[in-house]
């Protein structure tokens, strides 16, 4: 499901809407040694175009992640941050900042609304 963030503006009077889509599958059997690896997904709408931004995932049991890219044309964000040994941790909350970094502004926010799927990895 989907996150509506609402940011409003009142010296412009305006108010921008944000969808924030965060879903995440763990990788069985992808690290003997460290653990399970889980791939975090962030998907977000309604951003500035051809612009820098990051997304910082925030498992409750491992250390953050970032990952940085540009938006499309039409400011679609869309991100895979991979958490090592991941599966350690039952939530993954995402904060996506505008720019290089989390030294900037939050743009949205929002976290994962079910539990991670597991995917299976074949060994060769």
């Amino acid at each position: 499901m989907p996150l509506l963030l609402l940011l409003s503006s009142s010296a412009l009077g305006m108010t921008y809407s944000l969808d924030i889509d965060v879903k995440c599958t763990v990788y069985q059997g992808s690290d003997d040694e460290n653990g399970d690896n889980v791939d975090v997904r962030t998907f977000v709408m309604g951003l500035k175009g051809n612009s820098d931004y990051t997304a910082e995932a925030i498992p409750d049991h491992n250390p953050s992640t970032t990952v940085t890219t540009k938006t499309d044309s039409e400011g679609i964000f869309w991100i895979v941050a991979k958490v090592p040994n991941g599966e350690k941790s039952l939530l993954f909350k995402v904060n996506v900042y505008e720019g290089n970094g989390t030294d900037e502004n939050i743009v949205a926010s929002g976290d994962d609304d079910a539990p991670c799927y597991q995917i299976s990895q074949q060994k060769k």
